[in-house]
């Protein structure tokens, strides 16, 4: 059958069906089951015909709605009950199918990359915020500095440190990162 944007899929429905009736039923319908087949096969078409491919596949709780409904009410002069009938499977042409699981890939993908950006995004802002209270607070600043020198002698085995004249760690401390420009300068 064609959906309402034209693409052919088939249905499949599963349908419990009881004779409430039976003298009813059986002056009224001479074939139960051809009868209450193409009954369901009408519904089926008339419900997938005003849907598009996405309404079909994202719907089938209102479909399985719409076709009980659909059905129950031809069906209750006949001295027949529908209990259940709903859809079993939607089954698309296999070149269908491949351009259904590409654009579903798609759409994971760019949701995906949305979600790595929001995060960047995120992560970038607080660099920044961290960046402007390092500003304005020197201290936070050196603490900052030591915590990173904590976290390299943690991975390191060995420090040598050469600053000239004897200054040693102390000459780590004070020059490597300038906090003011010197006046000299």
């Amino acid at each position: 059958m064609l959906t309402k944007d034209r693409i052919s899929l088939r249905v499949t429905l599963t349908a419990l069906r009881r004779v409430v009736d039976p003298e009813r039923v059986a002056a009224s319908i001479a074939d139960v089951d051809g009868w209450l087949y193409r009954l369901v096969q009408f519904a089926i078409r008339e419900a997938v015909a005003s849907r598009t491919l996405d309404e079909v596949l994202s719907a089938k709780g209102a479909l399985d709605a719409e076709l009980r409904a659909y059905v129950r009410e031809r069906v209750a002069e006949s001295g027949l009950e529908v209990l259940e009938l709903g859809v079993k499977d939607v089954i698309l042409p296999g070149e269908i199918r491949e351009l259904v699981n590409k654009v579903v890939e798609a759409e994971r993908v760019a949701k995906a990359n949305l979600i790595r950006r929001q995060e960047e995004t995120a992560a970038t802002r607080s660099l920044l915020n961290t960046a402007k209270l390092m500003e304005e607070n020197p201290l936070l600043l050196r603490l900052k500095e030591l915590e990173s020198l904590e976290k390299l002698v943690e991975k390191v085995g060995r420090i040598d440190l050469h600053a000239g004249e004897g200054q040693g760690f102390d000459a780590l401390l004070t020059k490597l990162v300038r906090l003011k420009a010197s006046d000299a300068a």
